[in-house]
């Protein structure tokens, strides 16, 4: 081969390679690292948290309850008692009403209280004013005409104008609860508690239910009035034992059946 021949060789193989290198693309430039974008994580679902179970309401104090037992289950010496007790009760409530007592309770200050039929007398403790010259320390009710009149029976120098009467409000001086109010109210399902004994006086302690009150009534002996009424509000346990406090006392002290006159209940004009 001639030197001719071999350059031409040499000039188009030179030419191929430089066509090729053309072809090739550039190795990028290097960079700085740029922000690095996080991929989002998905949130992790909660785990499912077990249904709260509704809260249980507390168990009510259990209310001791007089009610509903079975007479004839009971010891027949509390038989016998029992049946006692009922015929002074409804020998009681067939009664006419016509007694004197001295009367203390919620929010009533002590009264003396005078009864006889539907005609009632109470003391005020402490007299009301009328103006500056006139008071009165007695009230006169008639329970069945709703009719109420103040009169002063202390001293003249107290009613100057007279002894009255005076206008009075019914419903504000009506807020007595007689016992005879009482043995209406109470039926004869009650447990017996116990015999007392005070003074001369026996009284049977009874046990009743009314709506969520316990109710303790002392029971005359003598005509079967209630002497003393103490309401327990039912989550109070009471026993026989006299050692509890009531939430409320009606108490009826110097009771005296039978001694109360006509004149004892009208106005003296």
């Amino acid at each position: 081969m001639d030197k001719r021949m071999v350059l031409i060789s040499l000039i188009i193989i030179s030419m191929l390679v430089f066509g090729c290198a053309q072809q090739m693309p550039a190795a990028p430039e290097e960079v700085g690292p740029g922000p690095v974008q996080e991929e989002p994580v998905a949130e992790a679902e909660p785990e499912p948290q077990p249904a709260e179970e509704a809260a249980e309401p507390a168990e009510a104090e259990p209310v001791e309850e007089p009610a509903g037992y079975n007479l004839d289950a009971l010891p027949k010496v509390e038989q016998t008692k029992i049946k006692s007790i009922r015929r002074l009760l409804d020998e009681a409530r067939q009664r006419e009403e016509n007694y004197f007592f001295r009367y203390t309770a919620p929010g009533v200050a002590q009264s003396d209280v005078w009864v006889k039929g539907d005609l009632m007398k109470r003391s005020i403790i402490r007299a009301d004013k009328v103006d500056i010259f006139n008071k009165y320390n007695m009230v006169y009710l008639n329970r069945a005409t709703l009719k109420a009149e103040g009169y002063c029976e202390t001293t003249k120098s107290s009613c100057p104008e007279g002894k009255g009467p005076f206008a009075e409000n019914f419903a504000r001086r009506n807020n007595i609860k007689t016992p005879k109010d009482w043995l209406l109210e109470l039926d004869n399902n009650f447990r017996w508690a116990l015999d007392n004994k005070v003074g001369n006086q026996l009284y049977h302690i009874i046990d009743y239910n009314m709506e969520d009150k316990v109710i303790r009534v002392y029971v005359n002996d003598y005509k079967g009035w209630p002497a003393r009424v103490e309401v327990y509000n039912g989550k109070t346990r009471i026993d026989s034992v006299i050692t509890n406090t009531a939430d409320a006392q009606y108490i009826y002290d110097d009771l005296d059946i039978g001694g109360v006159s006509d004149d004892d209940v009208t106005p003296r004009r």
